[in-house]
């Protein structure tokens, strides 16, 4: 889902003053008791204000005359002459093109709706209209009132206008950016700067528009307004809504030097190939989708919500914002200590705790490089041939009898799957065909979950000995990559069977091109992937050539040294 977040054009002094307006609370009567002039006419009026009405006027042809002469209530902060850079903020206006910053981080940062006066001790958290908080305090010392606003001392408060209080600051208030803003402030942070941001996707707001002349019939606008959205501003797919300023985070940032280490081996296992059922993929594809995947991946455990961490378990781990494909998916919990102990830089901003990591605290495994399971009654990506009986088993471990074989075993997913066949006397061979989604260019150990055919109650002496061949396949490689015989193996267990090498290790797999994508819906059946697992057993008097499936893994494991 898109997160928007607040960044308008204004072109005019229409556009703020409609700005202000729909910023404003609902109440717009006016002082009834105060004096007739208004914020704007007692500012002009003020020697020591001018600097800062002459900014507010350059972000638009009579600005400060459009807002301060509103019939709505306001509270002013106004920084006095000489305590900011006027012509350095007026040249980033003209000069810059940064209007709309201005605008934003300077003025108002010193408005806010409503009235908020001085009075007694006090400690007040004031929204701004540019969305931040500020606190206004109020402390007594040697018997008198002193008054702040965001740690700047207030040297006249309260001045009544008609639509407003003015108080006057000695120093302008520090705009305090968001983890989202900072972003792009932090030249260390730069890789991961420009990858998120180029999901920005601003779009021309014709409602929040106002409509000038049409001229040779084309709609012309006064002013205009735009919504800029981010994909990755989500707390469930995402890095978390970082731009929301009533959310508290904590991020851990990879400098440039820690992002480029890592994503040198996240590259290496999201290589698209153009083959991908039922249709091709294209170049131009197979890079957006290395680009999307190689990248996101070392972002998901980036941020930490601080409202979420009610749900940890342990004490002293921390549980990041990241949700997932779904909300169903493990969220792992990781140790403070570890997300700490690469911490270079820590800023404390409007909406969090901002962090600069020089090595990132989470290895593949952790961050991509999972472990793929295929359940064998998952039909959908299973197809078997010479099967004349096949049929899925549904167990329960309260139901099965004490002396049975799976007695006191937890079976994957509750249930597996057993396919064999019968000719005249002898049975016929069965051939199993897996497809695997969501496979890396990486390197695996691939294993099977077997359950014995003695199920549910023989004697060990009628259980026979499979042997069978696997064959691993991939459609960019001619078909076959690897093929493993197995002879006579006794499943007398629930047992997990590893693909061996000729040192009886288990066989590291090394899958040349990935198929990692958003998950099943992509997917439809196992002739959808290239990757597949094909198990053909032996016919024989002597062998059991059924196949009673529990599930297939494929295990991570470190890629061979080139």
């Amino acid at each position: 889902m898109n997160t928007l977040f607040k960044h308008k054009i204004l072109a005019g002094a229409i556009l703020c003053s409609a700005l202000f307006a729909v910023s404003s609370c609902d109440d717009t009567d006016v002082l009834s008791d105060a004096p007739q002039e208004t914020l704007y006419n007692v500012m002009m009026a003020d020697n020591d204000l001018t600097e800062f009405i002459e900014v507010i006027n350059h972000c638009g042809a009579h600005c400060a005359d459009s807002l301060f002469n509103q019939s709505r209530v306001y509270t002013v902060w106004a920084p006095k002459n000489k305590t900011f850079n006027k012509d350095s903020l007026i040249s980033e206006i003209k000069e810059g093109g940064k209007r709309d910053q201005v605008f934003h981080r300077f003025v108002m940062a010193h408005v806010a709706n409503n009235l908020h006066a001085a009075n007694g001790d006090m400690d007040a958290k004031i929204l701004l209209l540019n969305g931040k908080f500020a606190e206004l305090d109020g402390y007594r010392k040697d018997g008198k009132l002193y008054y702040t606003f965001d740690g700047q001392t207030l040297e006249e408060v309260n001045r009544r206008t008609r639509n407003g209080f003015l108080h006057k600051l000695a120093s302008p208030a520090e705009y305090k950016y968001n983890i989202w803003e900072y972003l792009s402030v932090d030249s260390r942070v730069d890789s991961v700067a420009s990858y998120l941001y180029a999901f920005n996707d601003t779009t021309f707001n014709e409602f929040a528009s106002t409509p000038g002349p049409i001229v040779n019939g084309v709609q012309t606008y006064i002013d205009s307004a735009f919504i800029t959205s981010n994909i990755m501003l989500s707390s469930w797919s995402g890095v978390g809504m970082l731009d929301t300023e009533d959310s508290t985070y904590t991020v851990y940032v990879p400098s440039n030097d820690a992002w480029n280490e890592m994503h040198a081996l996240a590259a290496k296992h999201f290589k698209y190939g153009e083959h991908r059922k039922p249709t091709k993929v294209t170049l131009e594809e197979r890079d957006s989708l290395h680009n999307y995947y190689s990248r996101i991946n070392l972002l998901k455990y980036m941020t930490y919500s601080e409202n979420e961490q009610r749900y940890v378990k342990e004490p002293g781990m921390a549980m990041p914002a990241w949700h997932g494909r779904s909300v169903y998916d493990f969220r792992p919990e990781f140790s403070k200590d570890v997300l700490e102990e690469n911490v270079i830089y820590s800023k404390e901003l409007s909406n969090g705790t901002f962090k600069i990591v020089d090595k990132i605290p989470y290895n593949q495994f952790e961050l991509w490089h999972d472990t793929i399971k295929i359940e064998g009654e998952n039909t959908n990506f299973m197809k078997y041939k010479g099967a004349q009986s096949a049929e899925r088993f549904a167990v329960s471990k309260i139901d099965l009898q004490a002396d049975s074989t799976l007695a006191g075993v937890e079976i994957s997913g509750g249930a597996y799957y057993m396919a064999g066949s019968n000719e005249g006397k002898q049975r016929a061979s069965v051939t199993l065909t897996a497809g695997i989604p969501n496979i890396l260019s990486a390197s695996y150990n691939v294993a099977f979950i077997l359950v014995p055919n003695n199920f549910p109650k023989k004697p060990l002496s009628e259980i026979k000995p499979m042997s069978m061949e696997v064959t691993i396949e991939h459609a960019a490689q001619s078909k076959q990559l690897y093929s493993f015989e197995i002879k006579d193996y006794m499943v007398e267990r629930v047992d997990t069977m590893f693909l061996e090498d000729e040192d009886g290790k288990p066989a590291v797999i090394t899958v040349p091109f990935c198929e990692y994508y958003d998950g099943y819906q992509d997917l439809n059946t196992e002739a959808d992937c290239n990757f597949t697992i094909v198990m053909e057993t032996k016919r024989g008097a002597s062998l059991d050539p059924s196949i009673r499936l529990d599930a297939i893994l494929l295990i991570p494991v470190e890629d061979p040294e080139e």
